[in-house]
């Protein structure tokens, strides 16, 4: 396998993870919430950061940046041209690591995992020609 191919693996396994998130908060953004309390809470507490919004808001704010840059963190991987920016993009898969292990459900430290390896043996056999 080329390990051009590894690089390829990791921002396509991002871009899924990044569309699989966005996907997800309009399914359940749209669908019966299993806690309407929950919902309600979130919605009628208002928090003032600048402005004042709803907690509800701004989860679903948040939600939806990830999911942008999430999508945007893999195409990021895939137009990658140098090792520099391959070294940043494992940074940031590695930190991504560790945060879905403290926080996130198994299948999304399952995705970033597979990111931050593939990076990693990309990293490990870098060559700078392009057919690699």
């Amino acid at each position: 396998m080329k390990s051009i191919t590894f690089e390829k693996i990791g921002g396509i396994t991002m871009l899924i993870t990044g569309l699989g998130h966005t996907t997800t908060h309009f399914i359940l953004e749209n669908s019966t919430h299993p806690h309407p309390e929950l919902k309600h809470a979130m919605k009628n507490t208002l928090i003032k950061i600048g402005s004042e919004v709803s907690v509800l808001d701004f989860h679903n704010g948040f939600s939806l940046a990830m999911g942008l840059l999430l999508i945007s963190f893999g195409v990021s991987i895939l137009r990658n041209k140098d090792k520099t920016g391959l070294l940043i993009n494992l940074a940031v898969a590695g930190l991504m690591v560790l945060i879905s292990a403290l926080y996130f459900p198994v299948f999304v430290l399952v995705l970033t995992s597979i990111s931050f390896t593939s990076l990693l043996l990309r990293t490990l056999k870098y060559d700078s020609s392009p057919t690699n």
